[in-house]
């Protein structure tokens, strides 16, 4: 165990890249607030797994690989959202929309994997979305939200990557450790 385990959409270079141009136009020159995610860190969560041994991890995935039953598709990042409020945000991120409910499926089987696995269940509801930023101590981004232009990336589903993620002196990096192919 050396940092939390978690599945998740990757995102390919090229929709980073166009993601992270779409963002700088649509914030008109204005900075978004709080501690940035680097643009390789971007992902999607499907399950967070938490600092796990190795081999929960590798039961996970084999039950995950086993379990998924869901279609490839696309869905589509758009818009911003901040948890818990925007009133009181600790986390500001791009929205998902997701009209064929892939996320929500690929979660629901990836839960049923983890709790395979030996995990805890889930205590929250699924929310996909993507962070953008953690803001420490909370604030309140409505003005920021209103003000911050329109922005569309689509982003397409063909597998759920499992990462671990790893403290640097850099920063913290995400590594990948398996790829889970979604038919």
């Amino acid at each position: 165990m050396t940092g939390n385990a978690f599945a998740a959409i990757d995102l390919s270079e090229a929709t980073r890249h166009e993601l992270a141009a779409q963002l700088d136009a649509a914030s008109t020159g204005r900075r978004m607030p709080g501690k940035l995610v680097a643009p390789p860190n971007w992902h999607i969560t499907v399950r967070f797994l938490g600092d796990v041994e190795d081999a929960i991890v590798e039961r996970f995935v084999a039950r995950y690989a086993d379990t998924i039953d869901a279609m490839r598709g696309r869905i589509r990042c758009a818009g911003l959202g901040a948890f818990p409020s925007l009133a009181t945000a600790r986390v500001l991120y791009a929205s998902i929309d997701d009209p064929s409910h892939l996320l929500p499926t690929l979660a629901d089987q990836a839960e049923v994997a983890a709790e395979d696995a030996g995990l805890e269940p889930e205590d929250r509801p699924y929310r996909p979305h993507l962070t953008l930023s953690r803001l420490r101590p909370k604030q309140d981004v409505r003005a920021f939200v209103q003000s911050f232009g329109d922005f569309s990336v689509r982003i397409p589903v063909e597998e759920v990557t499992v990462f671990r993620s790893e403290r640097t002196p850099d920063g913290l990096v995400y590594r990948r450790l398996h790829r889970i192919p979604i038919e």
